[in-house]
């Protein structure tokens, strides 16, 4: 099932560091990142697991938000491709 990820990484700009919660984002089969910090993964883990499993991978005053997507969805411009973003919400391409 495809959920959403966006996250909020609030230590002092200089020491900012996306690559290690990017690099385990891209861990799961399907992802695609729809928006700076904005990704669609497709998983049978709950939002509950996947948070939990993200969250060792930031600091206790960042923010993380996971949910299930699972009704009807609409964009434009994207940072992804949109087959990429289809595959992601197991939609056919």
């Amino acid at each position: 099932m495809a959920k959403i990820i966006t996250y909020d990484l609030c230590k002092p700009e200089t020491s900012q560091d996306y690559k290690t919660l990017i690099a385990e984002i891209q861990k799961f089969d399907r992802w695609c990142r729809v928006i700076e910090s904005c990704w669609v993964i497709n998983t049978s883990l709950t939002c509950a697991q996947v948070r939990d499993y993200l969250r060792q991978f930031i600091d206790g005053n960042d923010k993380l938000f996971v949910a299930a997507l699972t009704g009807e969805t609409a964009w434009t411009k994207v940072k992804c491709k949109e087959d990429y973003l289809k595959v992601s919400l197991g939609k056919p391409g």
